[in-house]
């Protein structure tokens, strides 16, 4: 239940932060679109970011970057040593964020061959 409610406020706090100080600000809105993770979609899922609607796009990162970050905190809370609580955020942080990030491609991918 702890872990929990851990993974709920961490969350909420996350995407709170990213919705303040990225999505709602059109000038680090557009900084972000040159940032580390348009442009692994851009180059590793061949999208072209100026047909894809970028508030939503912000969003739908947002949240996913809040879930990998919540889910992290959450899971390494149940160890209580240092060491072990950085070398399992390491191990699943790395595979959390390619696959949270191959979903994000794929879809937005496939809805790029939906409207050629």
């Amino acid at each position: 239940m702890k872990q929990a409610i851990l993974f709920f406020v961490s969350f909420i706090i996350v995407y709170f932060f990213y919705l303040i100080f990225v999505i709602s600000r059109n000038k680090s809105l557009n900084k972000w679109k040159n940032g580390k993770e348009m442009t692994y979609l851009k180059y590793r899922y061949k999208l072209n970011i100026d047909k894809i609607n970028i508030k939503v796009l912000a969003n739908v990162i947002g949240i996913s970057n809040a879930f990998i970050m919540a889910l992290t905190i959450a899971i390494i809370s149940l160890f209580k040593s240092f060491l072990i609580q950085m070398l399992v955020g390491i191990v699943l942080l790395l595979p959390s964020i390619l696959i949270i990030y191959h979903i994000i491609g794929k879809y937005y991918q496939g809805k790029q061959r939906r409207k050629k």
